[in-house]
């Protein structure tokens, strides 16, 4: 929480004062490049009878990805109302090993966004809130050279949803720049398994920077 906080009130500062040269925001489709800095939260509860053991962890990378989406400008007001899509990668990746010599990885695969935005127009730019659906893939690995038998690399899809806040300035008639975070809530993933109950989640924040095209 003390990301989105920070974050939040960071970007609705520092919009407005940038957004003072440069060509207004109008009704219209939009496509962007995006990339910047990432931060992937990990928890994992596991409860055996009367043992119960807490693990978090987190890593920090780099996001990368595209998003496209349309705005509308309300002709009566300067509030901006727009819908999105988007997909990017990580670079975070995640291993521990254990005394006996084995392995477990977590790697942030693609993750697939859907939602909305509400902004204010500023004579230069927006600044705006969002919110929406996020579902990204988490690769897990583990390996064992004792136990080879229990080896494995598969993947799991996780949904959730994502909040955030941003500012957005209008470089030339068809080109902005942007500067956003976004925090994401995936789903807790439950398992019972021979009388050991286990219950895994993450989160993510993000501070990305973006290079878009309006048409």
């Amino acid at each position: 929480m003390k990301y989105l906080v920070a974050g939040t009130l960071a970007l609705l500062v520092a919009a407005p004062a940038a957004a003072q040269s440069g060509p207004s925001v109008t009704s219209g489709g939009r496509v962007e490049a995006r990339f910047g800095w990432d931060r992937a939260e990990f928890k994992d509860r596991i409860f055996a009878g009367d043992l119960a053991i807490e693990r978090k962890d987190g890593k920090s990378g780099i996001a990368y990805g595209v998003e496209a989406g349309y705005d509308y400008v309300l002709d009566t007001s300067p509030i901006l109302i727009g819908a999105y899509a988007g997909l990017a990668g990580s670079n975070i990746k995640d291993c521990e090993r254990t005394p006996f010599g084995d392995r477990f990885c977590l790697k942030r695969g693609r993750n697939i966004t859907v939602g909305a935005r509400v902004g204010y127009v500023l004579s230069r730019g927006v600044v705006y809130l969002k919110g929406g659906y996020s579902n990204s893939r988490l690769k897990q690995k583990y390996t064992d050279a004792d136990f080879p038998e229990l080896n494995f690399n598969e993947g799991k899809n996780f949904g959730g949803f994502h909040l955030g806040a941003g500012g957005e300035v209008m470089i030339t008639d068809s080109v902005y720049g942007k500067l956003e975070y976004v925090y994401t809530d995936y789903s807790n993933e439950k398992s019972f398994d021979d009388g050991v109950y286990e219950n895994f989640g993450s989160k993510r924040h993000q501070i990305v920077a973006g290079v878009g095209l309006r048409f």
